[in-house]
This record gives C-alpha cells, structure tokens and sequence, in this order.
C-alpha cells in the first residue's frame, strides 16, 4: 500500500454528488436544523478524511530532495 493521488475527476464527480445529496436533504428544514447538520456533516467529513490520509503523511506526493539538503 503506497502513497497515490485520486483523479481530479473523480474528486469533482463526488463533490457533485455530495451538494446534490445536501442540497435534497435540507429541502423543509429551517435554518438551525441545517447548521446542525452542516456541523455533523463537517465532522464526518474530517474524520473520514483521517482514514483515507496516505500513510506517508502530507499531500501524498514525493518530495525530490536538493544537493542542498543532502
């Protein structure tokens, strides 16, 4: 299991997808319904997020190292 990025494709197919989801669930609720499940919704998200982090830490990309640093 190594360090890889997703396509910007699929990113934009899910981002898409989950304001199509919000958007069909907030339909009838009031304002502080919706904060609320923005605020759960944020903090799934986060967490999610942690799990699906590379297990070489940062952005998943190779840092080429200088003479310099060497």
């Amino acid at each position: 299991m190594g360090c890889h990025r997703s396509s910007a494709a699929n990113n934009q197919d899910i981002l898409l997808l989950a304001a199509m989801a919000s958007i069909q669930i907030a339909q009838g609720l009031d304002t502080r319904q919706i904060e609320t499940l923005a605020a759960f919704f944020d903090v799934l998200a986060n967490n999610l997020a942690l799990l699906i982090a590379p297990p070489c830490g940062g952005s998943g990309f190779t840092e080429e190292r200088t003479a310099e640093e060497e």
